[in-house]
């Protein structure tokens, strides 16, 4: 199965004086990509929460540059399931230009889900363990 897919042209707002892609954008970019998703399967990310009765607070983020991004590229973000564990889970995300797929940049972010009363972690509700499960996983990755 192919990683979730979506593309992004890079607007004024997100490049430096260089005309380069300022670095935290590929975070941005990582979260359109998620939310997306959840838009695909019908979902609005506040409702899904509050159906849920938990937050969905990011934990960890990190970001490898491979190569630089400019003014007006056409870019494919590209997101998989990295790791579904009990209380967390972590999607991974590849940046490329395109039409020759430059890889730009890799990453991931990871989520913890936690009760909305006490903010503890608190396990993935179900609901949410069959969307992730039917999220295409990193290649290799079991």
């Amino acid at each position: 199965m192919e990683a979730f897919t979506i593309e992004h042209r890079v607007p004024w707002a997100d490049v430096d004086l260089a005309k380069i892609v300022y670095f935290p954008r590929y975070f941005s970019y990582f979260e359109m990509a998620e939310l997306e998703w959840y838009r695909t399967r019908s979902l609005v990310y506040e409702e899904l929460l509050e159906g849920m009765g938990i937050w969905m607070p990011r934990v960890a983020a990190h970001c490898n540059y491979r190569s630089p991004a400019r003014l007006a590229e056409l870019l494919s973000i590209e997101m998989h399931l990295e790791r579904l564990g009990r209380t967390s889970y972590t999607f991974g995300f590849n940046a490329y230009r395109l039409p020759e797929r430059t890889h730009l940049a890799d990453g991931h972010i990871t989520i913890a889900t936690v009760a909305r009363e006490t903010f503890r972690p608190t396990p993935i509700p179900d609901k949410l363990v069959h969307l992730l499960e039917g999220l295409p996983r990193k290649r290799g990755a079991e």
